[in-house]
Parts: structure tokens; sequence; C-alpha cells
């Protein structure tokens, strides 16, 4: 598995005495932006964070190196396993972004030669067609490997392996060209897909925070629903959000009543499907709709909706300004959160 390690935090605590989940807690704590390698035998599985959240993983076994949420849930229970070796790299944050879409790239140039093309010639095109992915490079000989990172065109990291051993960083980059030239390589091109890793990732975020989610979506809901009633009367927010819900479920499917995945009762948000990228905009579609279906019942009544509304959610914007920012609130209901 291709991770830079020049910047280690922790290289090889024991998981026999390592307590995996205050490991997370405490990187989480100090928004740390980098990897988690959880290391055994014929095994090997990698964390990446950025700021603190996990965004995305990657298991090799056997060779076969997989990505995405079950392998987040695998690498973490795999970590909680004895006899195991932990290490912890710091990374920037685009090489972590990198990373979270090797596993998902696809070859461009296959087997490309130093005795038809230099690797300087080809790092210059790739950059000129702002090329994001990375060169694989195979030196004569068997026994040196480099990688090469390019990001939006620009390389971001150099990697040089030799024997198991292990360098990186911007020097190392005239290192691989000049070994490149003088003993001759192959080289295989490959195109990372960006889009489709921080799709992924957006969901893995989700999931692993999905408690804390929840429990702000309650709190706004809740919120909301208070001052909605003291303006129109009781139980008029919650009947028109369970017809608006209903009416956006051919949308959002996971809102659909029938299907008792997505339910609000008393202050509290309950969900038990399996979660998609679009958890969050479906249920804010579905507020927001709510109120704009309320904000006309409240014009027709010479009131105005949305101010009591702000003033609601201005205890929950103090309790939960961090997880309001980082899940993104103030796209999601522009409304309620300027």
């Amino acid at each position: 598995m291709i991770i830079p390690k020049q910047d280690a935090v922790y290289q090889n605590l024991n998981t026999s005495f390592t307590n995996f989940g205050e490991l997370l807690v405490d990187l989480k704590e100090n928004s740390f932006t980098g990897c988690v390698q959880v290391s055994f035998w014929e095994y090997e599985g990698v964390l990446l964070l950025d700021n603190g959240n996990i965004i995305n993983a990657m298991e090799e076994i056997n060779e076969n190196v997989i990505s995405g949420q079950g392998a987040v849930k695998r690498v973490t229970a795999k970590a909680k396993e004895k006899n195991g070796a932990i290490s912890v790299y710091s990374l920037k944050g685009d090489m972590v972004t990198m990373l979270a879409s090797v596993v998902k790239s696809e070859v461009i140039f296959e087997n490309l030669s130093t005795e038809f093309t230099s690797l300087e010639a080809l790092i210059n095109k790739l950059q000129t067609e702002d090329h994001t992915g990375y060169i694989e490079v195979s030196f004569q000989g068997g026994q040196q490997e480099g990688h090469i990172f390019l990001l939006a065109g620009r390389v971001i990291e150099t990697l040089l392996s030799n024997r198991g051993e292990e360098i990186s960083g911007t020097n190392v980059l005239p290192r691989v060209i000049d070994y490149a030239s003088s003993i001759g390589a192959t080289f295989n091109v490959y195109k990372a897909a960006v889009e489709e890793a921080l799709s992924e990732s957006e969901v893995i975020m989700v999931s692993f925070d999905l408690p804390q989610l929840l429990e702000v979506w309650g709190e706004i809901i809740r919120a909301v629903e208070s001052a909605s009633d003291d303006l129109l009367g009781d139980g008029i927010f919650l009947n028109t959000f369970k017809e608006t819900l209903i009416a956006k479920a051919n949308e959002y499917p996971f809102l659909d009543p029938f299907a008792a995945k997505f339910s609000y009762q008393g202050g509290k948000v309950v969900f038990t499907g399996e979660v998609k990228k679009n958890f969050s905009q479906g249920v804010g579609d579905g507020l927001s709709g709510t109120l704009h279906i309320l904000a006309e019942r409240a014009a027709l009544e010479g009131k105005e909706l949305f101010v009591p509304l702000r003033i609601a959610l201005d205890s929950v914007k103090t309790k939960y300004q961090e997880q309001i920012d980082r899940f993104n609130f103030k796209a999601i209901l522009p409304d309620l959160f300027d």
C-alpha cells in the first residue's frame, strides 16, 4: 500500500496494549490530518483522516485492496485484535485526498519505457493537462520503485522505495528522474477518481458521526417545532412536516414513513437505514418545504415565521456550532443559518 511515512507520529504500537478508540478520539481532538496504519501478518489496513475525521479507509488482504465504509469498519475492528502494530503518519490534506482516490484509479498509459520517452517529459505533459493521479515507476533491476503523485497538474509528493526502505519529500523527485534516466525504467500512469472518492468520503463521515448528526437534527427540528407551534398552534408543525416528508419520499425514499427508516417524535430523530450521501440534504429539503408552507400560512395571519425561528435556534447554534459547521448546515438550511 502506497503511503508516505516520512512524518511519523507513532510507530509500531502494539495493538494488545493500545486503546484504539482513545487513539482516534485523541487524533480527532487534535484535528489530525494523515493516516493510521494497522498491520498484521498478511494484512494491512489504513484509515485516512482529515482534521480528525475519518474520510476513507483502504484494506489490503492477499494483495487485494478495497476501500469505503466497509473497510472503515473492518480496519477499526481489526485494530482491536491482539499482536498487531499501529502506526500514525502526518500527511498534507491534498495527499490524504489523493490516497483516498488511489484505490479508484484507472490506468491510462501502461508500460511506457525510457527507451521511447523520458520521465521528465512525461511529467511535463501531465502537468500541462492538469492531470490528477500518479505515476508508478519501475526501475531496471527490480530493486527500486517510485511513485509520483499529481493533483491538478501539481506534483504533491514523490516516494522512492528500495528493498522495503522508503524515502519521500520534495527533494526525492529529481532523484527519481535521475535514476530513470541513468538506469532505465518503465512507467504506468493512473488517473484518480477524486470526485468518486470525495463522494464516498462524505458517506463515511456521515456514517461515522451519525449519532451526533441525528442529535443535532433532533435539536434543530425541536426548536423549529416549538417556535412554529407557539406562532401557529399546537401540532401544526408536526402534521405539516409529516405530509411534506411523504411528498419528498419519491426523491428521498428513506423519508417514506411506511419504510420506517426515518422518524421524528418528541424532539428526537431516529434513523435505521443505510446512510447515503444525500441524507442531510433530504432531511433539509423536507424541513425547508415544511417551513415554506408554514410561512405562507403565517403571512395570511399577518405573522412572520423566520424571525422567531432564528431566535429559537440561537441556543442550538451556541451548543452545536462546531457540528453545524462540520455538517454544513448553512448550505442545507440557508433560511435558518446565514
